[in-house]
């Protein structure tokens, strides 16, 4: 029976030893912290270069701006009072710079007020809106903007001019 207690107790004494080194091991580790990020996203239209066209005369009349950036410099508005036959064009080169601390990536251009987007009048971008080149802090990027009457696209509507807005959305470039 000695043997048989010795044993017994052998087995608990082993079972406890197995047991607290388990709780020694599992015990739980919680770290609490905060985490701040300061930084300022910023793209702007800074400015309208000269602009080239076939087609298309400026109108003494006219004392607007083809192209005007609003006073935020985040949309432009384009207004084109009239190209002359179809194949007429009118391109507008355009400068945006990162003036905020977070290097951006083009996402989307936005273009609204252009009532008809199949035609007669096509709008379309080159330079950085064909780009996936994110623009640094402080750096600048170029693109044009074309407006044309399309070839082919006999009608009188194209006469008549647009003119609409453009934004572009931009995102965070991240490692």
């Amino acid at each position: 029976m000695k043997k048989q207690n010795i044993a017994i107790i052998g087995v608990i004494a082993f079972v406890l030893a197995i047991s607290v080194g388990y709780a020694l091991f599992s015990q739980t580790l919680t770290i609490n912290g905060t985490a701040t990020a300061k930084g300022s996203f910023d793209v702007q239209f800074t400015q309208v270069g000269q602009e080239t066209s076939v087609g298309y005369t400026k109108v003494a009349s006219e004392t607007a701006d083809l192209a005007k950036i609003s006073e935020n410099g985040t949309t432009l508005t384009i207004t084109v009072n009239k190209l002359d036959y179809p194949g007429a064009y009118v391109e507008i080169p355009l400068t945006i710079q990162n003036k905020g601390t977070i290097p951006a990536k083009l996402n989307e251009i936005v273009q609204t007020g252009l009532k008809d987007e199949t035609g007669p009048i096509k709008v379309s971008y080159s330079g950085l809106a064909a780009s996936e080149t994110p623009i640094n802090t402080d750096e600048t990027q170029s693109m044009k903007i074309k407006v044309e009457w399309l070839p082919g696209v006999n009608t009188n509507t194209a006469e008549g001019g647009v003119t609409f807005t453009i934004s572009l959305k931009y995102e965070q470039v991240t490692a």
